[in-house]
């Protein structure tokens, strides 16, 4: 699900690497899950920003401040740097809100993801968002995917 202006196979692509993204996130999507319905958050959806991506960065500022993200990019990047190797690793935030929130929210950031929410939420799993490549996908991670 990215955007309609993509070319097909680099819809693919960024579809390939938001699911990427979001596999190589499972122990914090479960933890934020976790967070959030132990607070009782009714319906939790949750994000998975990719922090160095454009439009992820901007809404990772957006929630959190430009100084805090651009730390927390700095600190990986000098973590790299100092263990001398380089990896396709990025700086990512996760974080979940509720489903009525969302439903309202996230629409207007991302258009093509309206439809997700006028369905009933997984029950066998997290519904999850993962932002990068320039757009974001929507994706059930079951609950059989959580780490024992």
């Amino acid at each position: 699900m990215v955007t309609m202006e993509t070319q097909p196979n680099e819809a693919e692509t960024a579809l390939d690497l938001q699911q990427e993204l979001l596999e190589g996130s499972l122990p914090a999507v479960f933890s934020a899950f976790d967070e959030a319905t132990s607070k009782g958050m009714a319906g939790p959806v949750v994000f998975v920003l990719d922090c160095e991506d454009p439009i992820g960065g901007e809404v990772a500022r957006a929630w959190l401040g430009t100084e805090a993200v651009d730390d927390a990019i700095e600190q990986r990047q000098l973590q790299e740097a100092t263990e001398g190797q380089v990896t396709e690793e990025t700086t990512i935030f996760v974080y979940a809100f509720p489903f009525d929130q969302c439903s309202e929210e996230v629409p207007r950031i991302f258009p093509y993801l309206g439809a997700m929410f006028n369905q009933p939420l997984p029950e066998d799993g997290v519904l999850a968002i993962a932002v990068t490549c320039g757009g974001a996908s929507a994706l059930t991670v079951p609950f059989s995917a959580r780490e024992s």
